[in-house]
């Protein structure tokens, strides 16, 4: 059990993590890896080699990587360390600021999905064009197998270039003594203090938190990439994170948020270890 988890109650607007149906999709998903992966190995060993292999071998990563998500963002939530909370200079913000990071496991896990999904859907591609240029019948459905496979193939190829170009990486949370800074998976933005009405757990998934800002307010936002709409843009010119996506505990952040705003004294140890070492204790509790 984290610290967190100890010290820090759980929002009651969000669903409390590790019930019997997520651990019961990570299991199934888990499964469905294994025995992709050994169907695969199967299929390849025989004499000949089972085609159907392939298909196998580019699907189970792809189930694995469904079983780590559920397990990352559903199940080993409370428990995650607090080794990622650091003081770093944030360039966008002008000063230094305790930044908390998204997940590198969930990260990571994503790549591996997205390579995964571009092998299968690039192989159906190539394999239903070659059945077309070669003149053997397979009518409508073989050109909607290429037509639908080229193009997710054509989608998650350009969500790989925008990723090399920078529109598309790991997010960051950051608390400066100036304000909020929010670097999501395709946008950035940021909130002064002065500008927050207040701080909230919302009620969607995702353990979302929300921060709402004035009507006069001068929140910044800076959409980096066109090919992927987050659902958290729909709260603009309000911030909100998804907390799932965090390397903490969302509760951990969402208390470091609430506080701050509370207690405008405090911020501004958030520009030195004071407050990194504030939140990583999750010294938190409102007075």
């Amino acid at each position: 059990m984290s610290e967190s988890d100890e010290r820090l109650p759980w929002p009651e607007e969000w669903p409390y993590p590790g019930g019997w149906r997520q651990r019961a999709t990570a299991t199934v998903f888990a499964l469905l890896g294994a025995g992709s992966a050994l169907a695969a190995v199967t299929a390849l060993s025989a004499s000949p080699p089972d085609a159907r292999g392939v298909i196998m071998a580019m699907c189970a990563p792809l189930f694995l990587g469904f079983a780590a998500v559920a397990v990352l963002t559903r199940l080993r939530v409370r428990n995650r360390g607090i080794a990622s909370v650091r003081l770093e200079h944030v360039e966008t913000v002008g000063s230094e600021a305790v930044v908390i990071p998204y997940s590198r496991g969930l990260t990571s896990t994503y790549v591996v999905m997205t390579v995964s999904m571009l092998a299968l859907f690039g192989f159906f591609a190539a394999v239903s064009l070659l059945v077309i240029t070669d003149g053997e019948p397979g009518g409508t459905g073989v050109v909607l197998l290429l037509v639908a496979s080229g193009a997710a193939t054509l989608y998650l190829l350009l969500l790989v270039v925008e990723a090399l170009r920078g529109g598309l990486g790991r997010g960051v949370l950051a608390l400066a003594p100036t304000g909020v800074y929010h670097r999501s998976w395709t946008f950035t933005s940021f909130f002064p203090w002065d500008s927050i009405i207040s701080v909230t757990a919302g009620t969607s998934g995702g353990q979302l938190i929300t921060t709402a800002v004035y009507d006069n307010g001068t929140p910044c936002f800076h959409r980096r990439s066109r090919l992927w709409r987050q659902p958290e843009l729909s709260l603009a010119p309000h911030m909100g994170v998804q907390g799932v996506n965090l390397s903490v505990d969302p509760a951990l952040a969402y208390h470091a948020l609430r506080y701050y705003h509370r207690y405008p004294d405090a911020r501004a140890e958030l520009g030195s270890q004071a407050g990194a070492e504030r939140i990583r204790r999750a010294e938190l509790l409102e007075h």
